[in-house]
């Protein structure tokens, strides 16, 4: 190699380097914001600030006008339920909402010593455009599940050595950020459509 091509070589690496550390610093930042929960007068649900997959900071109200389907879960999810689950409710989000505007998957990781932004952001990519993932600090994620009615269980795992079980249901806030009701994280994409279109119908929560 010229001398030329291996000072390419050597400021594309430190260019690398740079931009890993730069990546762990912002997510080490993000993680230490506290989080101020309101439940706007929901039984389940409400406020909540997580770290995004870009190392940027997303709310509740980056999401307002849009029905959420909030799920907790991790990258490493027991019994690998997390990915179908998300892949499922975003096909049936694509048969209620086909043009894609009024509704987001919000996935909530309970595992930041290993999801970090990129890792986040590349299993939101592999999954679909509409799952938005995020996570935040182990005291703030525990009082944002409490919130949200999602149990936090590590179950040991024979290839990851342990895994974040996933809750048992979506629960769906409203554009206005209001409970409406929840659906069977394990159901198929015909029943998660019908119940989609029922709470989305109702003018009461669906339990």
């Amino acid at each position: 190699m010229t001398p030329a091509g291996k000072r390419i070589v050597l400021i594309g690496a430190g260019i690398l380097a740079l931009a890993g550390v730069g990546s762990f610093v912002a997510t080490n930042i993000a993680l230490k914001h506290s989080i101020t929960l309101n439940s706007y007068g929901n039984p389940v649900g409400g406020s909540f600030r997580l770290m995004d997959s870009t190392t940027g900071t997303m709310t509740d109200k980056s999401f307002q006008g849009r029905w959420m389907l909030v799920l907790f879960g991790a990258t490493h999810c027991g019994d690998d339920a997390c990915a179908p689950a998300l892949r499922t409710m975003s096909a049936a989000l694509d048969e209620v909402d086909p043009g894609k505007r009024k509704m987001v998957i919000i996935f909530v990781s309970l595992d930041p010593d290993r999801d970090d932004a990129e890792r986040l952001r590349q299993y939101g990519e592999g999954i679909s455009p509409r799952v938005v993932a995020g996570t935040a600090a182990p005291f703030a994620l525990a009082d944002l599940a409490k919130e949200y009615h999602a149990p936090v269980e590590k179950v040991s795992d024979p290839e990851w050595e342990y895994a974040m079980r996933m809750s048992p249901q979506f629960v769906v806030m409203d554009p206005q950020t209001r409970y409406r009701g929840t659906i069977n994280a394990q159901a198929d994409q015909a029943s998660m459509t019908a119940s989609l279109r029922q709470i989305m119908a109702s003018d009461t929560p669906t339990p």
